[in-house]
């Protein structure tokens, strides 16, 4: 590790990961190196308006053998290290106000992301919210695009496994985490994180390692999660979250916010369903919602690529007669009852996970047909 890397770590933990004390004191000197030898003589000046805390670790990490002991724990644990300054760093992180003076990472971490979309939403999920999460990470990684999530628990989680099935994607998944590089949360998340890594993404946080996954970390690094991301997408948000949260950083980032429509006798669609009705939020029903707004940026080669190929029997029973029935022409949902012997809650159910999945679309006046620019329909041999 070089030295002007070693000098970023030791001012970022002397600061307690601040950024904008990091920066402030930076501005003070020339470089590092000269902040570094005026703590080791004991000069004080430039320091003189920082708590007495922070002048304790600033003395305290200045020490050759802290240092020694830090980066020697990272190179052995495998834990890389991006600053504003290197080329690891994300160039869209780098916009935000108050971007990590640190960030901590595992994994593959290109500064130019595959147009990367940030999916977020509720722990406690529903069953509809996590196919959806699931779907759409899916289809957004079949795209071209990266899908950025926090990792945790419901939507985040059913994200990231959805975009991390399709082999073909470089960089499927970058997950964003609130607590230390070296802590797994939820706990049982450890094998999501190996795949993250396995299929060439990256784990990333500004907080220091060992750092438990405390409440007021989360806030902190929302902030990361849509400042890395084009765009954000909610699913499933309770009327106070910190998904909200999220949403409102992305807002103030200049990022586009989607959110997907749900039940409105559900709890879990308060927050979301809210967002549409103030206009904050785009509405999604699909991976192309997302995708058309940034036709400029990921060209047609993302967008209009090639359409995915589905085999019949991916569909279920109940999807294989209604795209038998809409081979026949475009019907409502009344007429697919008359074809289809099952009940009104089970084909809304079906019409769900084939709009999300586009095989199907639907049109004005509730009238469905076959989405054949998105997806192809392949018979078994």
């Amino acid at each position: 590790m070089d030295e002007t890397t070693r000098l970023w770590l030791w001012l970022n933990y002397a600061t307690s990961m601040n950024p904008k004390l990091f920066f402030e004191l930076l501005s003070r000197f020339d470089d590092l190196s000269e902040a570094h030898e005026a703590i080791l003589r004991r000069e004080f000046e430039q320091f003189s308006d920082v708590s007495e805390n922070v002048r304790e670790r600033l003395i305290a990490a200045a020490d050759e053998r802290f240092l020694d002991r830090y980066t020697n724990w990272l190179l052995k644990n495998g834990v890389k290290i991006a600053t504003p300054e290197s080329e690891e760093y994300p160039a869209l992180l780098s916009e935000i106000c108050d971007p990590p003076s640190v960030l901590f990472y595992k994994g593959t971490l290109p500064k130019e992301l595959p147009l990367p979309i940030a999916m977020v939403g509720a722990r406690n999920c529903t069953d509809y919210g996590r196919e959806v999460a699931e779907l759409l990470g899916e289809q957004l990684a079949e795209r071209g695009a990266t899908v950025v999530t926090g990792l945790a628990a419901g939507i985040d989680s059913a994200a990231a496994k959805g975009a991390l099935s399709v082999t073909s994607s470089d960089c499927p998944v970058i997950g964003v985490l609130g607590c230390g590089i070296d802590v797994t949360y939820p706990q049982d998340n450890g094998r999501l994180y190996q795949a993250v890594l396995d299929h060439g993404g990256a784990l990333i946080t500004e907080f220091l390692p060992k750092t438990p996954p405390l409440a007021q970390n989360f806030p902190i690094r929302n902030r990361i999660l849509s400042g890395i991301s084009r765009g954000v997408v909610v699913i499933e948000a309770g009327e106070r979250s910190g998904t909200s949260i999220t949403a409102d950083f992305a807002r103030e980032q200049g990022r586009d916010v989607f959110a997907v429509p749900g039940r409105i006798t559900d709890p879990m669609s308060i927050g979301t369903n809210r967002m549409l009705a103030r206009g904050e939020a785009k509405p999604v029903t699909s991976a192309a919602d997302i995708l058309s707004e940034f036709i400029d940026d990921a060209g047609d080669d993302v967008l209009n690529g090639a359409a995915k190929k589905v085999t019949f029997t991916a569909l279920g029973a109940i999807g294989q007669e209604i795209y038998m029935a809409l081979l026949q022409g475009e019907k409502d949902a009344d007429e697919l009852l008359d074809w289809i012997d099952c009940s009104a809650q089970d084909l809304n159910a079906a019409l769900t996970r084939l709009l999300f999945s586009e095989v199907i679309k639907q049109l004005p006046g509730r009238i469905y047909a076959l989405d054949t620019i998105h997806t192809v329909v392949t018979f078994d041999q």
